[in-house]
């Protein structure tokens, strides 16, 4: 009798393994068929950034989260798409830049490298040139500059 208790029971189980196997079957080839149709996955947009990631969320901040997520630099071109596609309303080139900038000088934890905008934690040691605000010339240069000037007028 106790063989008949053993052998339903391991019937049962291999009947409930059975129809497991059946549904996982069916997913593999239903992904399968999304595969061979250049089917995205899942709810993303084609930049790969889905369409609610920036929702309530200011420029700054939308800008670093996805370049941490991206995990490479930038191009202020390509964070506006970025920005656009996770869920911020379109933003003029001038706009994001001089936001962005502005976020720099007085957080820094973006920078720009030579047009391109990325995290301070991966550079530590980047430090831009220094810039007179005024002419755009490199403080050094100025410094030469009005040091030959006094020659000149003490001459």
């Amino acid at each position: 009798m106790e063989s008949d208790l053993t052998g339903d029971w391991m019937e049962l189980a291999l009947v409930d393994l059975e129809a497991r196997k059946a549904k996982i079957e069916s997913l593999i080839a239903h992904i399968r068929e999304l595969q061979s149709l250049g089917t995205p996955s899942g709810p993303h947009s084609p930049g790969g950034v889905r369409p609610d990631a920036f929702l309530k969320m200011s420029i700054p901040d939308a800008s670093k989260k996805h370049l941490a997520a991206a995990r490479q630099k930038q191009s202020t071109t390509d964070l506006m798409a970025a920005l656009e596609n996770g869920g911020l309303p379109p933003v003029k080139y001038n706009t994001l830049y001089t936001i962005l900038r502005r976020r720099e000088k007085q957080v820094g934890d973006i920078i720009n490298m030579q047009g391109d905008w990325a995290l301070r934690e991966w550079y530590p040691n980047y430090r831009p040139s220094a810039k007179d605000p005024k002419n755009g010339t490199d403080a050094k240069e100025k410094k030469t500059d009005s040091s030959t000037a006094d020659e000149e007028v003490s001459a």
